[in-house]
């Protein structure tokens, strides 16, 4: 009898546990102000309203931004979204090989994340790593169609560069999935970008 208790009480508290891990996610993503100051403060609601902040004072993370990230970092080490917040910050800063290094480290913990693959695109094509921005590019077009356009036009632009014109024959070359969508684009529009 006292092992049935037991057994009925571990059910009650794992289903209380679920049922508070639901409500917290829904919140952290919808009512985040409700849930970050909750007792225990959520990484993620804390993530949501800084990119939340960063976005209402145009793009660049403030103190109270920089400071939520912090403790959304503290609160989930292994999640990419504190991480790349944190790029972003140090881009911000003018640290460029941190930010770099804190988008890769996002990138790979959460490899749907657009913000860290959009921001690692645009990088590695203003430092002249063609190959690993077209990678990006392919990954970005996937998780965010809506940024075909804009990536089209960067992928246009590397390919009128003398630089980048093999990275991009040799991702063209390969026939991935964004190849022939990006070859029509291009073929409707009336002058190369120029190189720059």
């Amino acid at each position: 009898m006292t092992w049935r208790l037991a057994l009925i009480a571990l059910v009650i508290a794992a289903m209380g546990l679920s049922l508070r891990a639901a409500v917290t996610a829904r919140f952290d993503a919808e009512q985040p102000e409700q849930s970050a100051w909750a007792i225990p403060r959520t990484g993620n609601a804390l993530a949501v309203l800084a990119s939340r902040r960063i976005v209402e004072t145009g793009g660049a993370p403030d103190a109270p931004a920089r400071a939520m990230i912090a403790a959304a970092m503290t609160r989930l080490p292994a999640a990419g979204q504190p991480l790349a917040l944190a790029g972003l910050a140090a881009s911000a800063d003018g640290d460029l090989p941190r930010a770099t290094r804190l988008m890769e480290a996002a990138r790979d913990r959460a490899p749907r994340l657009p913000l860290a693959r959009n921001w690692l695109l645009n990088e590695y094509a203003r430092t002249a790593r063609y190959d690993s921005a077209l990678a990006e590019a392919g990954v970005l077009m996937r998780l965010a169609p809506e940024t075909r356009p804009q990536v089209y036009a960067l992928v246009r632009a590397m390919a009128a560069r003398e630089d980048a014109a093999p990275a991009v024959a040799r991702a063209l070359a390969a026939r991935p999935d964004w190849a022939e969508p990006y070859e029509a684009w291009a073929g409707t529009q009336s002058q190369p970008d120029s190189a720059t």
